[in-house]
């Protein structure tokens, strides 16, 4: 299976979100939903076999299609005088290998990046080297849907714990039976 991240500003009306569901389900496949309204931004996850066609999916929903799972985050600092600095170290020349966007909306930084290129470690670490210059903490929130085998690897690098795998998290195995 393949993972593609769809983001697309605002809220896909009824007629948008038909369609793409319709390319996706046309493949084989299946798509999660994750819609913010206050922040201003859409994402779906969508899980569909090794021979797909994204440029069906491209051609359906007008916003952009990463051709891998993405992690899409908003961090909003407790001192609001953080946040050109911190939209500055996420999107700026500087910014980790792995961001592929970041912009600023409703006073928090929305970034989304590859965690196969830059770890969570990696770009939860920079936020937190800018934040500590203003003595700021944060909210984040987790934007764009996951699959398993993302948030398997994720804990398991929190946690330096390898043998956490998909099928021997309890919360996965729940949710699919």
């Amino acid at each position: 299976m393949a993972y593609l991240t769809l983001s697309i500003e605002g809220t896909p009306d009824d007629e948008c979100r038909v369609a793409i569901d319709a390319a996706v389900r046309g493949q084989g496949g299946r798509a999660t939903w994750r819609t913010h309204p206050a922040i201003g931004q859409s994402y779906a996850l969508l899980d569909l076999p090794d021979s797909h066609d994204a440029q069906a999916i491209r051609v359906a929903c007008g916003g952009v299609v990463y051709e891998t799972a993405i992690i899409a985050m908003a961090v909003s600092p407790a001192v609001p005088q953080a946040l050109p600095r911190l939209y500055e170290a996420l999107g700026g020349a500087g910014r980790p290998a792995g961001v592929l966007s970041c912009r600023t909306s409703a006073g928090s930084v929305v970034v989304e990046w590859d965690p196969g290129v830059s770890g969570v470690d990696v770009v939860m670490g920079l936020i937190d080297v800018e934040l500590r210059r203003f003595a700021s903490g944060r909210t984040a929130e987790v934007l764009a849907p996951l699959p398993a085998s993302v948030i398997a690897n994720i804990a398991a690098r929190g946690l330096q714990a390898p043998q956490i795998q998909p099928d021997r998290v309890l919360e996965l195995l729940v949710d699919d039976a």
